[in-house]
């Protein structure tokens, strides 16, 4: 790629975006330029696309779930014409939550997609040290799911000890579907999903997960760790009073500005203990290990690949839609 402008999607702001030409970004020091190959795109960007994420900082370019190829890395040359995926967040190292080793919480992130230019873009720039190698057996497109499988894997490490323990997932999405997988392998005594999609309980039955339609499933026998990873605020209620007395409630999925109204003695008359869950950091290399060892499975959880052009097939109304679109640029 020697071209002096690339393609990208540009989102100038709430429901302003376009495929543009923009110049061909220059790697700084200690950075890589990765033609990507594979993008995919999550809730955040479908909110970020259709104007209702609050926090979004005009212009940006979006992709933080990404696989490409290196065509420069002055500091690491030995990637250049490699296939990697890489860690999509930045931590300063010297604010209050980095001296806490809270690397997630950095109060000066540097984040792909959100604070720097993202991968939704025929090229871009991240961190040299950020990339890991895309193993052979694994595609471009399941290496797009190892940044929410890192978040996965840190809503089970926020989680209390899982083996033995009756485990709820609320939402067969993306999130929870890698959730689930990893509670498995966690050796919980029983997982069971709730979702009222047949179609992505469907999803789950192909993984080999228990499920059910609704919350009122679990009343003869709660789960004593529940995790929420629907993004939806008013299941946050339903979820506490569907988790067993003295357990615990995972919070990962994200749900914006919204608001809901919840009982606070609920928390306290069942003794539950709430935890919530951001984003993963520095878990890339246990991500690629848990595909490894085939506790976790990707390629159901992808749409077939669509070009780059065609990204605004994302915000069609479809009964039934893929968990993760893909989209590929032709590099």
């Amino acid at each position: 790629m020697t071209e002096e402008h690339i393609r990208a999607l540009v989102v100038r702001g709430p429901k302003e975006h376009a495929l543009e030409r923009i110049p061909r970004p220059v790697p700084t020091a200690g950075e890589a330029l990765v033609a990507v190959t594979h993008v995919a795109v999550c809730g955040t960007d479908l909110r970020l696309l259709r104007g209702t994420l609050h926090d979004a900082d005009y212009p940006v370019i979006p992709g933080h779930e990404w696989a490409g190829r290196v065509l420069e890395a002055p500091s690491r040359p030995e990637l250049v014409g490699r296939a990697v995926v890489g860690e999509g967040i930045t931590p300063c190292r010297d604010c209050a939550r980095c001296r806490e080793e809270r690397y997630n919480l950095c109060l000066d992130l540097d984040e792909v997609g959100f604070t720097r230019a993202g991968a939704f873009a025929d090229a871009f720039t991240v961190p040299a040290g950020n990339l890991r190698l895309l193993p052979p057996g694994l595609s471009g497109a399941e290496g797009c799911l190892l940044e929410p499988l890192c978040v996965a894997l840190h809503a089970v490490e926020r989680a209390p000890d899982l083996a033995g323990r009756r485990v709820g997932v609320i939402g067969a999405g993306t999130i929870g579907l890698l959730v689930a997988q990893l509670v498995v392998r966690a050796g919980a005594a029983a997982v069971t999903l709730a979702d009222p999609s047949a179609h992505r309980r469907g999803i789950a039955a192909g993984l080999g997960l228990g499920h059910q339609e609704r919350l009122d499933d679990w009343a003869d026998d709660q789960p004593e760790v529940v995790f929420d990873a629907t993004g939806v605020a008013d299941v946050f209620p339903q979820g506490l009073e569907a988790t067993r007395p003295g357990g615990t409630y995972v919070l990962v999925g994200y749900s914006g500005e919204e608001t809901t109204s919840a009982v606070p003695s609920t928390v306290m008359l069942r003794e539950l203990t709430v935890r919530g869950v951001l984003s993963g950091y520095d878990q890339i290399d246990q991500a690629l290990e848990v595909v490894a060892d085939g506790s976790v499975r990707l390629g159901p959880l992808l749409s077939e690949p669509f070009p780059i052009t065609e990204y605004r097939t994302v915000l069609e109304e479809q009964p039934e839609p893929p968990l993760r679109y893909v989209f590929t640029t032709g590099a």
